[in-house]
């Protein structure tokens, strides 16, 4: 008996500690959000290029030179984006024409058989 009250008086020492957190206030919510964003941009671009022109490369089977080439562009287009968020302008002021950059940048390099696919993946990854 003293084992189950014992027991019954953790758990509701327990959830009486759980209820007291306080909810993220919103200027909170924003300070942490910047916060990640800063922590973000400290990762060198290239290193934020990298995961991502990988798996092109795995996905479009790029050559070296290929991959290379992938690399520095993807590199210089999130240097773009970085460079768009410390303006402080919107999100997607400038998404747009950094996209169209990536693209015409990417059908210099890629074959068409190689555009074809990625093409397919990215209509794959736009549907819901």
């Amino acid at each position: 008996m003293k084992k189950l009250l014992l027991a019954f008086t953790f758990a509701a020492a327990g959830l009486t500690a759980a209820a007291q957190t306080a909810p993220v206030a919103a200027g909170q919510k924003q300070q942490v959000t910047a916060q990640k964003m800063v922590q973000k941009t400290q990762v060198p671009a290239a290193q934020r290029a990298i995961p991502y022109s990988k798996e092109l490369k795995q996905k479009l089977s790029l050559n070296d030179d290929q991959y290379n080439k992938i690399l520095a562009v993807n590199t210089e287009c999130i240097n773009k984006k970085d460079a768009l968020k410390q303006a402080d302008q919107k999100k997607n002021a400038g998404s747009k024409e950094i996209a169209q950059y990536r693209m015409e940048q990417y059908k210099t390099i890629l074959t068409p058989d190689q555009l074809t696919k990625l093409k397919a993946m990215n209509t794959q990854v736009a549907k819901p």
